[in-house]
């Protein structure tokens, strides 16, 4: 009952891209979750269309990971559109509970796998509600691995 007056209530902030596909946003936001869910997408600059979106999910007890963090699963979508992606670009974000977009940096393991396949330079996220890369230097430790 609390989750659902408290979800009526937000409105939920939508990423700054100007996009012309009529994608909505509220199916991947609820308040128990948006803590832990990070979200990405998959943008077209020049035909301003998300072609794809998804996000972080977690992995089971008998797992090697705790989890599939949303910049290998889009890392993993972007190479499946090949010859098609030179105009794509990724986008990593979280949702306060509130619906506010929040920054989401890559994490060292996520780091090196974009370091891996060259796109340094097509991986962002937000910040002020403007766009800004998602690669920094000395990038943090995921948050399983500082708990194993």
């Amino acid at each position: 009952m609390k989750n659902e007056i408290y979800s009526q209530c937000i409105i939920i902030q939508e990423p700054p891209l100007k996009f012309k596909n009529n994608f909505h946003f509220d199916k991947y936001h609820h308040p128990s979750s948006c803590n832990v869910s990070v979200l990405w997408c998959i943008y077209c600059k020049n035909k301003k269309r998300i072609i794809d979106m998804g996000e972080s999910r977690p992995c089971g007890i008998n797992h090697y990971q705790a989890s599939i963090h949303a910049e290998e699963k889009a890392i993993k979508t972007f190479i499946n559109y090949k010859g098609k992606n030179k105009n794509y670009e990724i986008y990593v974000w979280r949702w306060s509970k509130g619906g506010k977009i929040k920054t989401k940096v890559c994490c060292n393991r996520c780091t090196k796998l974009v370091q891996k396949f060259n796109l340094q330079n097509r991986i962002f996220t937000f910040d002020n509600y403007g766009r800004c890369p998602a690669i920094i230097n000395n990038p943090p430790l995921s948050l399983a691995w500082l708990i194993k």
